[in-house]
C-alpha cells in the first residue's frame, strides 16, 4: 500500500457546502504532501478549477445506475492502495462504507453534514447507522451534530469526531468604519424561510424603543424561494414590515454574489434561526472580525460569548429585542474589541492549519 494515498468520494463538484469543504480539505492535504485523488460520479464541476490549482486529479466515474456505481467504486477502492477513503454526505457515506464490507486495510472516514433530528428518521441515515460498524471515524462539523449521533447510535461513540469547517477569506482592504451615519448596520445572510426566522426578528425589532430603531439598519440577503413557488416567509415578513412601518429600518434584499464584501462593511452579523448545522455566515463573520448576534443553535456555546457577541432565543421576540438593544448600546471602541475577539476565536477554530491538522490525525 502506498503511504498517505487518500481518496475522496463525492457525488459531484457542484456548488454546495459539502463539496466546497471536501475540495478544500483535499487541496490542503495535497499541499501537505499527501497523494490525493477525488472521485465523482456526477458531472457538475464548479470546484474543478480549485482542485486543479491544488494539483489534485479527478476521477469522473459517471454512472447513473446506483448498483453499478457502488460496484465500480468498490472495485476502484479495493484495488487502489489507499491509506484512507473519505466521503461527505449520506449517499457517498453509504458507498464508502460498502467498499469496506469483506475486510479492509485502509481507514474509512465518513463526513456528517445533517445535524437535524428529523434526518435521523430517513432511510439513508438508518442505512449509514447500520453500516457504521465498518467506519473508523464519523467526522461531524459541529459538537451539536456529534451529540445527535451519539444519542441515536451510542454504540459508536468512540468513532465520532468534531472538525469545524475551514473558513478561508482573502485579506482585502475595506472601507469599514463602525457606526457609519451614527447607525448600527446589521447584515443577515440567510434564505427567506420560517426556519431562519425573519418573522421573529421583525417582531423583536418592533419591540425596540423608537429612538433605538432610529439608530438601526438591518439588511437581510437571501433567496425568496427555497422550495419553488413558496415565498410565504418572505411575503409575511414584508407584510409585517409594512404593518409596523419599519421600512426605514429593515430591508429585504435578494441574495448577493459577494456577501462577504457586504459583511466587511457591516457593524455586526446576525442569525435568528430555529435550527442550524454549523452556521457558515457566523463563522465567516467571525473570521472577518465582526461582532455577532446569534440564537442558541448549533455550537453557540463555542462560537459566541460576551466578549464577541450576543445570544438570544429564536422564539422570544423580547429576547431578540434585548440582543439588539445591547448591541445598539456598544460604542465605536467596544465594537472594535468585540470584532477582534471574534477574529481570535475564529483563528483557533476555523483556520486552515487547525482544521487540516485534525484531519491528518485521523488519517495517520
Amino acid at each position: 500500500m502506498k503511504k498517505n494515498r487518500i481518496l475522496f468520494i463525492l457525488d459531484s463538484l457542484g456548488q454546495g457546502g459539502a463539496q466546497r469543504q471536501a475540495s478544500t480539505v483535499a487541496g490542503l492535504l495535497k499541499q501537505n504532501g499527501y497523494d490525493v485523488i477525488v472521485l465523482c460520479y456526477s458531472p457538475q464541476n464548479f470546484f474543478q478549477p480549485m482542485l486543479e490549482e491544488f494539483g489534485v486529479p479527478i476521477i469522473w466515474m459517471l454512472e447513473k445506475r446506483p448498483l453499478f456505481r457502488i460496484l465500480k467504486v468498490r472495485r476502484y477502492v479495493r484495488s487502489g492502495g489507499f491509506s484512507a477513503v473519505i466521503s461527505f454526505l449520506q449517499t457517498e457515506n453509504i458507498i464508502n462504507l460498502l467498499t469496506a464490507v469483506g475486510g479492509k486495510k485502509w481507514r474509512v472516514i465518513c463526513g456528517e453534514r445533517s445535524s437535524k433530528e428529523n434526518t435521523f428518521k430517513t432511510r439513508k441515515i438508518k442505512i449509514v447507522g447500520y453500516l457504521l460498524r465498518y467506519a473508523d471515524y464519523m467526522v461531524c462539523n459541529s459538537e451539536n451534530a456529534r451529540l445527535m449521533w451519539r444519542r441515536h447510535y451510542p454504540q459508536y461513540e468512540s468513532k465520532y469526531k468534531v472538525i469545524y469547517n475551514s473558513v478561508h477569506i482573502n485579506a482585502t482592504s475595506s472601507d469599514y468604519k463602525p457606526l457609519k451615519d451614527e447607525k448600527l448596520h446589521v447584515i443577515i445572510a440567510a434564505s427567506y424561510q420560517y426556519l431562519k426566522n425573519p418573522v421573529g426578528m421583525i417582531e423583536g425589532i418592533n419591540l425596540l424603543e423608537k429612538e433605538d430603531r432610529q439608530h438601526l439598519i438591518v439588511n437581510w440577503y437571501g433567496r425568496r424561494e427555497v422550495v419553488k413557488g413558496d415565498t410565504r416567509a418572505f411575503d409575511e415578513a414584508r407584510a409585517l414590515i409594512n404593518k409596523y412601518q419599519l421600512n426605514d429600518v429593515i430591508r429585504l434584499n435578494e441574495e448577493h454574489a459577494d456577501i462577504l464584501d457586504l459583511m466587511k462593511k457591516a457593524d455586526t452579523v446576525a442569525l435568528f434561526s430555529k435550527l442550524e448545522g454549523l452556521p457558515n455566515c457566523i463563522c465567516e463573520a467571525m473570521t472577518l472580525g465582526k461582532p455577532v448576534i446569534m440564537t442558541r443553535v448549533s455550537d453557540y456555546e463555542v462560537l459566541v460569548d460576551e466578549g464577541n457577541g450576543i445570544l438570544c432565543d429564536w422564539d422570544n421576540p423580547l429576547s431578540i429585542a434585548s440582543a439588539f438593544t445591547i448591541m445598539l448600546n456598544k460604542n465605536y471602541q467596544q465594537l472594535i474589541v468585540m470584532g477582534d475577539n471574534s477574529r481570535k476565536k475564529a483563528s483557533s477554530l476555523f483556520s486552515e492549519n487547525e482544521v487540516i491538522s485534525k484531519w491528518e490525525e485521523l488519517i495517520k
